[in-house]
């Protein structure tokens, strides 16, 4: 007998998915956030092999590539976000948001089909960029699946960067205010354990470098490819993700029903 718990979720799952396909294809369109995701992260990685990768292997934690490899996708998953947050401000804006918000469909789709749409951008932006690493010395050591772990990991990072991304778009009076989170994550891009290792940091900065949500992420990567530890930083880059579900999670549900219903 199906519950009625199970009644609801049927909806929902739907509604995910159409509002995430229909994302993907509207982003699939556009030009800028074709180069964002796909084109400039690969650029990232080419430029940071060869101008940085020499130097950073001989400080030493392994090939440079690998590090590379995860920090060049972490990074486009940051920001792919932003991209993410400009599409619900337009939105918004033109009173589509309003209009979608009518719908009889379970609203709560409209989020969790925002949050699936940049999980797979991210996996399918993370799928090219190791596609263009493997000629620069990326492998995958352990085998397909700890490829495939290797995967996830950028998608999972990207959920939770994704929330709280969305509950400043619901708040923001304009595109310039999300945009402006461009100079935070390029703190996080050249102070985290892929872009150098963490003890070639000043000392008093190596507890941000360590425990920033990059680092283990990158860990995870490398760990999954090239060889080393996995469980620790795959469970710290997990703890990461729902611990800002679970701070930004609520405001941003709020934000997007007063976006939605102030037009």
């Amino acid at each position: 007998m199906i519950t009625w718990q199970e009644r609801r979720a049927v909806p929902l799952v739907q509604q995910s998915l159409v509002q995430a396909g229909a994302l993907l294809r509207t982003w699939s369109r556009d030009p800028g956030i074709v180069v964002q995701s796909l084109v400039f992260p690969a650029f990232m990685l080419l430029m940071f092999q060869l101008v940085l990768g020499e130097t950073v292997t001989t400080m030493g934690g392994g090939d440079s590539v690998y590090g590379n490899t995860g920090l060049v996708a972490l990074v486009g998953a940051l920001f792919g976000t932003l991209a993410t947050a400009i599409t619900l401000i337009h939105e918004r804006d033109t009173g589509l948001l309003a209009r979608m918000w009518t719908l009889p469909v379970p609203r709560a789709g409209f989020i969790a089909g925002r949050l699936l749409a940049e999980a797979v951008r991210a996996g399918l932006a993370t799928a090219v960029l190791f596609a263009v690493a493997v000629p620069l010395g990326f492998r995958f050591e352990h085998g397909v699946l700890a490829g495939v772990g290797a995967l996830l990991v950028p998608m999972i990072f990207g959920v939770g960067i994704a929330v709280p991304v969305l509950a400043l778009a619901t708040v923001a009076s304009g595109k310039g205010a999300v945009q402006q989170l461009g100079g935070l994550f390029l703190l996080l891009l050249f102070f985290n354990g892929g872009f150098a290792p963490v003890d070639q940091y000043w000392g008093w900065i190596q507890p941000f470098v360590r425990h920033q949500p990059m680092t283990p992420a990158i860990d995870a990567v490398r760990g999954l490819t090239e060889g080393g530890p996995v469980l620790a930083p795959f469970v710290t880059t997990v703890l990461w993700t729902v611990g800002l579900i679970a701070v930004f999670g609520p405001l941003a549900v709020r934000g997007y029903r007063r976006a939605a219903e102030q037009r």
